[in-house]
């Protein structure tokens, strides 16, 4: 089922149109770099059948490795969309949270209640690159929110650059990380269905190996 959906969910990707592959006018990606490759993981949001799929799975997922979760957590804004309707499933509370605090009002970085100190909740993002947003919102949830803290079950998202000094990163800070596609599962998908050439695949492969 897992493999299954993992390929479903590549799939969908490919058909929307999420890679977008420029080589002379490189993509700015949240770290700064310039990146032949960049991953619009948003164009599934508007497709019933991929959204469907991409929740169930993360459903999935999260009931069979932490069943007892007590919330769901979103990243704004790529992860909301996945978070709220599994929260729903779930029967628990929802909440999203910022990369930084608001500059105005309450100032607040979370949005929502924890429903008692010590809940243990899920974070679902839509893409992971240098995974900054996501440890900012780890930490965000750590210090926690009218003194209620959250105990972080892992950090899920839909896709996932899957660089080894990042993956060291998420695991020095004791936060497992988990994803329903990488880079390298993406394009070896492309290049064995025919939806991208070999030697462009290559080429995007010699690129991602420079990241680490």
């Amino acid at each position: 089922m897992e493999k299954d959906s993992k390929e479903r969910v590549m799939k969908y990707l490919y058909k929307n149109g999420a890679l977008k592959i420029n080589f002379k006018e490189p993509f700015l990606l949240s770290s700064g770099v310039l990146s032949p490759l960049y991953i619009d993981a948003s164009v599934l949001i508007s497709d019933f059948d991929a959204r469907a799929r991409i929740c169930g799975s993360m459903l999935f997922w999260i009931n069979q490795h932490h069943p007892k979760s007590d919330a769901v957590v979103g990243i704004a804004n790529g992860g909301t969309v996945w978070a709220s309707p599994i929260a729903n499933s779930k029967i628990v509370p929802l909440l999203y949270v910022l990369t930084s605090p608001k500059d105005h009002g309450l100032y607040n970085q979370i949005a929502g209640e924890l429903p008692f100190d010590g809940a243990k909740v899920v974070v679902l993002d839509d893409v992971i690159t240098t995974g900054k947003s996501a440890l900012s919102v780890v930490n965000a949830l750590r210090a926690g929110k009218n003194g209620k803290r959250a105990e972080v079950l892992s950090v899920y998202s839909v896709f996932d650059w899957d660089i080894p000094s990042v993956n060291k990163m998420f695991e020095e800070n004791n936060i497992e990380k988990y994803s329903l596609v990488t880079v390298k599962t993406l394009l070896d998908y492309g290049v064995e269905n025919q939806l991208l050439d070999e030697e462009v695949a290559d080429k995007l492969l010699e690129f991602y190996n420079t990241l680490n």
